[in-house]
């Protein structure tokens, strides 16, 4: 009866674990080897994987962005609670990171006392400066082991440098590979790129040279740093923040809200379009609410209400769809946007992950990128600090206490958290929680960990038959399961 009631969708909200993949034959061409997860988050933003890190104080911070963004995926750091020049920092500390060749991101006169050579390398996180005069004329370089904080912060950089005859030099013109040949045999751990007149032009590092073999699809951009982007609420006080984040060297701006769709959204997302670099929009689940934000300008539309592992939005509001329907629905209206007006719009599913097979099921029903939270959340690199804690279990035996260690890990939407722009709640005495927080097992280190979930996705685009994911949103073909199926592909061993 409910299906021929007009109030009533004749969708039924699905989850990705009710899906399952169908095989299809393999060839050669499809080997692990051959098996790309290249995707784009936005129209000329490549991501060498489907993988971005939730905008969440427990989630993101320099360190896990720096990990993400060398692996090819992406880091969004969050605003929330987070003061502005605290987001700012992360932003700088992950563009520091940088490849083997890269430009000078500070510098110091030789007049620069080192009282603020002192508190330059505290706020930037740098251990040594270039020494140069105002056009540029490089005269040596000034670190943290050349002086001793107790006694010389009165002298001046110039003082305590180690002179331009000292250090590792180059010229700019000469070519990468013979560059990289000296600093290599010659045991060199960085060396200075100058011009005919002594100008400085850059720098060279063995870490980061090797970084670069290392992580050969690493997102960077055109002046080799690392990517990163930043969350924004669309409050109007969000703005300076969308600008500062921007010039420090932001690659994206994610526009966050738990409900998108609205004038809040489009007005942020009209802004936020004039800062030069692509914007995000979201979060949203319907394919009418898809077509609003792409006709706000937005370059992504973000997918998910209610589905994050720590979100109570839907029990509390009763607001949401099940995210595998919520992906679907929007993946087939970006399809059709896409032949009516020439411009894909890439879709982002965020929550509702609860493994590398829900993974590959979002990818399959058209994500072109997957967030995630309590994924990253449980890994070394992220914000939080692990300890041990004890837990109390149940079980026929009795009741006892097991030590497992854990990292802390909350919901934006939390008591904890208290994001009241995010969740558009003006006052944090009467904010509503929507959201949980405890614990997280932690996993180890994401360099570990992310490769071999990364090859099994790329082992199940093997099986189905697809070298790509662009052939894998299209071609493969997913089936429901039934409770018993469910049940039928888990483990059943009765002793381990």
């Amino acid at each position: 009866m409910l299906n021929h009631d007009p109030k009533v969708s004749s969708l039924r909200s699905a989850t990705f674990r009710e899906f399952i993949l169908l095989p299809r034959t393999t060839r050669p061409e499809h080997a692990l080897s051959s098996v790309s997860l290249e995707t784009r988050v936005a129209e000329g933003f490549p991501l060498s994987i489907p993988f971005m890190s939730a905008a969440m104080e427990s989630v993101t911070g320099d360190e896990l962005s720096i990990g993400l963004a060398l692996h090819g995926g992406l880091g969004i750091l969050p605003a929330g609670r987070v003061e502005m020049e605290a987001q700012l920092d992360y932003v700088k500390k992950v563009k520091a990171h940088t490849g083997g060749f890269h430009p000078h991101n500070q510098s110091v006169l030789p007049d620069t006392s080192l009282k603020e050579v002192d508190e330059l390398e505290e706020r930037l996180g740098y251990s040594s400066f270039p020494v140069l005069d105002e056009k540029g004329k490089m005269f040596g370089v000034i670190s943290s082991r050349d002086y001793d904080p107790r006694s010389d912060l009165g002298l001046k950089a110039k003082d305590k440098m180690r002179p331009l005859e000292e250090l590792v030099v180059y010229s700019v013109d000469e070519p990468r590979s013979k560059v990289i040949d000296a600093l290599f045999h010659g045991g060199h751990d960085r060396g200075y790129l100058i011009d005919k007149d002594g100008v400085l032009q850059g720098l060279v590092t063995r870490k980061g040279v090797k970084d670069e073999l290392r992580f050969r699809g690493a997102s960077r951009d055109a002046d080799g740093r690392l990517q990163v982007g930043v969350a924004i609420s669309t409050h109007p006080e969000d703005r300076e923040r969308a600008e500062e984040c921007v010039k420090a060297g932001a690659d994206l701006i994610s526009v966050d809200a738990s409900d998108g769709f609205s004038e809040y959204m489009r007005d942020t997302v009209i802004f936020a379009k004039q800062l030069g670099v692509p914007v995000v929009a979201g979060n949203v689940v319907s394919r009418e609410s898809f077509e609003y934000l792409a006709a706000c300008g937005a370059d992504a539309v973000k997918i998910g209400i209610g589905s994050g592992s720590i979100c109570t939005t839907r029990r509390v509001k009763a607001i949401g769809r099940g995210q595998a329907t919520a992906v679907r629905e929007v993946a087939m209206a970006r399809d059709e946007y896409a032949k009516r007006s020439g411009k894909y719009i890439p879709i982002i599913s965020d929550g509702g992950l609860a493994g590398t097979g829900d993974m590959s099921v979002a990818l399959a029903m058209g994500a072109d990128v997957l967030m995630m939270g309590r994924y990253f959340a449980a890994y070394t690199e992220s914000p939080t600090q692990a300890y041990e804690k004890k837990f109390w279990v149940s079980s026929s035996g009795g009741t006892f206490q097991v030590a497992a260690t854990v990292k802390p890990y909350w919901g934006e939407a939390s008591a904890r958290a208290k994001n009241v722009r995010r969740y558009q709640q003006n006052d944090p005495r009467t904010f509503v929680i929507e959201g949980e927080e405890g614990y997280v097992l932690l996993k180890g280190s994401l360099h570990e960990f992310l490769p071999k979930d990364l090859k099994a996705i790329a082992g199940t685009l093997s099986s189905c038959g697809c070298a790509t994911l662009e052939e894998f949103r299209q071609d493969v073909i997913l089936e429901r399961q039934s409770v018993g199926s469910q049940e039928e592909g888990g483990t059943s061993i009765l002793l381990v």
